[in-house]
């Protein structure tokens, strides 16, 4: 019975031990989202460039340290951002909504945080993986995506509490916005710039 509550008190450390290593941040916040550059055929017109508009963005990041040097921590984490109904316009008639996009980001990455004890920490993340296009018309399109970007995150007077403002650029290539052959431009390459500003709160596990 000894030996028993000697390993439980042993496990239990551990778990918490373990506990403490990970995070998970809900954050809310704008997006900026760079014109797509290509010239479009749509029969005897064309269009050349399209505006997507800025919106809000949602985003939740699961974070685990996987070392801790004291004056720097380095993370694995996991981002999954999304877009809901964005416009789709043209850049010569603004007022004229082509369709609305909708998209998701889930990029892997790792996670450099400075002073992770004090009350202010700086951190700087990089990583990559997968962007999906969804129209409201029904076309789709998945892109490979990178991320990069930063924030900071202050301690609060709880200890499983905390608040993060990031900024974070999803680059991707741009998607199929459902309109025929591409003239000139290209629809591959990591130029579209999905820039997202926000902020919100940080639980320690």
């Amino acid at each position: 019975m000894k030996r028993f509550s000697i390993l439980f008190v042993i496990l239990c450390a551990s778990t918490c031990a373990l506990a403490q290593k990970a995070d998970v941040a809900f954050t809310v916040g704008g997006s900026f989202v760079s014109d797509s550059q290509q010239t479009f055929s749509t029969g005897p017109s064309s269009i050349t460039k399209l505006k997507t508009d800025n919106h809000i963005f949602l985003e939740g990041t699961l974070g685990v340290r996987m070392l801790n040097a004291k004056v720097a921590a380095l993370y694995v984490e996991l981002p999954v951002a999304g877009l809901p109904s964005q416009k789709i316009t043209f850049t010569t008639s603004p007022s004229t909504v082509l369709d609305h996009i909708s998209t998701v980001f889930i990029t892997p990455s790792l996670k450099l945080k400075l002073l992770p004890v004090a009350p202010i920490s700086p951190w700087v993340s990089f990583g990559g993986g997968w962007a999906r296009y969804s129209l409201d018309s029904g076309t789709t399109s998945s892109k490979a995506a990178v991320q990069y970007g930063g924030g900071l995150d202050f301690k609060s007077g709880l200890p499983v509490l905390g608040f993060r403002a990031e900024v974070r650029d999803f680059v991707t290539g741009d998607p199929n916005f459902g309109l025929g052959s591409v003239v000139s431009g290209t629809a591959g390459g990591l130029k579209h710039h999905n820039v997202l500003a926000g902020g919100g709160i940080v639980l320690r596990f």
